[in-house]
């Protein structure tokens, strides 16, 4: 039969193994959301990075528009809300502005999608970059929905990026929309880089 000082020791070495253990899997169970928090994503055909991406967001589907001028358009979802980042392929005319409210005026009637750049927004900075933003939420028609939209343009290289964060909510902004539009201040430009077809 072991003494008693001898089970007190062993209870106590259990206790502080027990304790170890439970520290152990409280700090994995308080660091993991944060580890798989974000994720960089490059989108070689755009010259994007987007970094601090929400890990639950789609990867990017990539196409080519057929529509003059020529533009590459990477989509990606998050729940309820969409990052669409699109770039013309075709140099900006000289001269062009995002601050100038007659160059927004033409992109808002290039883009029709309901939000005005020409008056509304701010100028903005993405990637190191003059951008401008416009933030605008409105109802859609008798229905209790919201729809949300962060639009933001910036010509990098002399050529026009527009990205716009699009959701749909109801009674409030969807939190999918807010983690998108942060994810837009991790964006930066890089090269671009596109397979040829063989």
């Amino acid at each position: 039969m072991p003494s008693s000082a001898a089970g007190a020791a062993d209870r106590n070495a259990k206790i502080r193994a027990m304790r170890r253990a439970s520290l152990i899997f409280l700090t994995a169970v308080l660091l993991l959301p944060l580890a798989a928090h974000a994720d960089d994503v490059d989108i070689p055909e755009l010259g994007v990075r987007v970094t601090a991406l929400p890990s639950a967001a789609s990867q990017p589907q990539v196409t080519q528009g057929t529509q003059q001028p020529a533009v590459y358009d990477a989509v990606l979802h998050l729940g309820v809300a969409s990052l669409t980042i699109s770039r013309e392929d075709d140099p900006v005319p000289p001269g062009s502005d995002v601050a100038d409210p007659r160059y927004r005026a033409q992109l808002d009637r290039r883009y029709r999608g309901g939000v005005e750049s020409k008056t509304l927004g701010a100028p903005t900075a993405v990637g190191g970059h003059s951008a401008w933003t416009v933030v605008d939420a409105h109802e859609q028609g008798s229905s209790d929905l919201t729809h949300y939209t962060c639009l933001t343009y910036v010509i990098v290289d002399q050529h026009l990026y527009r990205l716009a964060v699009m959701a749909d909510g109801s009674p409030g902004r969807p939190p999918e929309f807010d983690a998108l539009v942060k994810a837009l201040s991790g964006v930066t430009f890089q090269l671009v880089r596109r397979v040829n077809p063989s």
